[in-house]
Formats: C-alpha cells, structure tokens, sequence
C-alpha cells in the first residue's frame, strides 16, 4: 500500500514485574533494535537500548523513569517478569511463566501516563516469554504519509487484511490523549479573539489621545486649507504603523519564545494530571499568517473611529480647545 511509509512487528505481553523491593504491572513490548517507529528506544535517559546480543545471559529490558522509581531498580540490576495464564494450576505452570531481564535502559517520553504502563525488551526476548515460534508476532506499527489520514488509512488495511486481523488508528488506541488536545484547542479562537479586541482598543484610545493632543494642530491643517481625507489619512496610516510594528514584534516574541520552548521545554506541566511534563509546541506559519492577517484587519477598521472624529474637528473650535 503506497500510503505505508514504514512497518515493524512487535510482540505484546501483559505481565507483572518484580523486584524485592517492588512490583509493578506492565505491559512489555518486544521490538526491533533501533525499531524507528517507538519512541521509548530514542528517549533512553540512563543506559542504553536493548540489543540482541548481550553480555550475559540476561535479555535486556527498558523501563521508564516512574516505573523504576515503583521497582526501587537502576539500570544494570535484574527483575523478574511474570505472566497470567487462564490454565495455570501447579507450582511448575508458575515456574514456566517466570522470566528474568536485565534492566539496560530507563526511558522518559515526557507522557508519563503511559510510560507507566510499558516495558521494551528485544522482539526474540518477547517471543520466548510469550511462548511464540520465531515468526509469530501480536501485530505490526504501521507510519502512514498523513497523520489526518490515519484512521482511513486504518480502515484500508482492514479491508485487506479482514477478520480476524484487524487496524487501529493512533486515534482509537489512545482515544483519551487525542481527546484531551482537542478539549483543550476550543479555547484558543476565543483567548486570541480576546486578545486582538483589546488590543484594537488600545489602538483606539491611543488614537483618540493623538487627536486630543493635536486638536489645535489639526485646526491650523484646516485652517490652512488641508481637507478632511488628508486629516484622516494622517491618523489612518499612524494607527497602519502602530499595528503592523506590533504584529511584527509580536510574530517574533512568539516566535522565539516558542522555539526556545520547543527545544529546552521551559514551561513545565504536572505529568500526572496533564500526561506529559512539557507544554508541547507545534510551529506553524500558516498560524503566524491567518493572526497576523485577522490583527491588521480588526485594527484596521479600529483606526477609522478616531481617524473619522479627527477629520470632523471645526478649526475654529479647534483653535478654541488650543
């Protein structure tokens, strides 16, 4: 299918780990070595990911940071994994759904929820422990060309593959996440609507200001024969400056303050409540764009307000205000 850009297996397996200090319920994930599509194997903050070949007889295994801190485990010492089966009933079925790992690597995604939830080892490892043959696998994680086009892409796969196999968007595995972005999107056209509003005030009563201070200068314009478009055009083009000096300030400010949070992650979130521990970052031009564009239109209307009072000032009452 064209629409596939890249494609790897991978072995699932629920299971407990433990340690003697601590136990823990996880699912472990058997992969690829340098499998490109999981994320946990490119944000190893201690040690290293887990390679076919190791040094002893041990599979390595990668945990997150929250799941080592509940083991009370660091990299390089060994847990114990275990796994329920429906048919276990004697002390040997226990024996045979033990395995040990050795922990090579902790990993922190930064979405802490479901760092929790997970464990890595190599995909050989993970067969064995599930009690697979070499060439079976639980599924395969599938990167498409478009991520709007996930849940079609999906449902085509689908198509191809039918019952009992079966294709599941990132949107329909992780339902809750995907929910809580959209949730908290709705508010960003009313905080920015806001945000312009007031500032297109600003631009009036700043305006209007002008205008007081300059009444008598305004009145000897007119009364040297300047006319009301010339008068409205001065106040037109001072509020086009005042506003085009602002988004120009502001696309950069924003601009820089959302690289620097991009790439440093400055404003830290509560991993717990929020599933991660950095505000995420998207930067987009079109965005920089479409606000820009909605600011000098609002202010541009804004400016007509004072421009047209200014271009209505009588220069004898004018002179009379100087």
């Amino acid at each position: 299918m064209p629409e596939i850009r890249a494609l790897a297996p991978y072995v699932e397996q629920e299971c407990v780990l433990r340690t003697p200090s601590g136990i823990s319920g996880i699912v472990l994930q058997g992969v690829l070595p340098g499998d490109s599509l999981t994320l946990a194997l490119k944000r190893v903050i201690k040690g290293s990911a887990p390679a076919s070949q190791t040094t002893d007889s041990l599979p390595g295994l990668i945990i997150s940071k929250g799941v080592a801190k509940d083991l009370h485990t660091e990299v390089g010492k060994s847990v114990i994994a275990f796994r329920f089966h429906e048919g276990m009933r004697s002390r040997e079925d226990i024996l045979s759904h033990l395995k040990k790992f050795r922990v090579v690597g902790i990993f922190e995604t930064g979405m802490t929820e479901y760092d929790n939830g997970l464990a890595y080892t190599t995909l050989d490892a993970a067969q064995n422990f599930a009690g697979y043959s070499p060439t079976q696998v639980s599924g395969f994680r599938v990167m498409g060309r478009d991520l709007d086009q996930a849940r079609m892409l999906s449902k085509d796969i689908s198509k191809v593959i039918r019952y009992p196999y079966y294709a599941q968007s990132v949107y329909d595995i992780y339902p809750t996440i995907f929910g809580w972005i959209e949730l908290q999107k709705k508010p960003i056209p009313i905080i920015l609507g806001l945000i312009i509003i007031v500032a297109a005030f600003n631009i009036i009563s700043t305006l209007l200001i002008m205008v007081i201070e300059k009444t008598k200068t305004i009145g000897v314009l007119k009364s040297l024969g300047a006319q009301d478009s010339g008068i409205a055009k001065i106040f037109l083009t001072e509020g086009m400056v005042i506003t085009l000096s602002g988004v120009l300030i502001g696309n950069v400010i924003g601009f820089a303050v959302s690289w620097l949070q991009l790439h440093f992650h400055f404003f830290k979130l509560r991993s717990d409540i929020y599933f991660m521990s950095s505000v995420p970052i998207s930067i987009e031009w079109e965005h920089y764009v479409i606000v820009s564009l909605i600011a000098i239109v609002i202010s541009l209307f804004a400016t007509l307000i004072p421009a047209r009072i200014a271009s209505r000032v009588r220069p004898l009452t004018a002179l009379k205000f100087g």
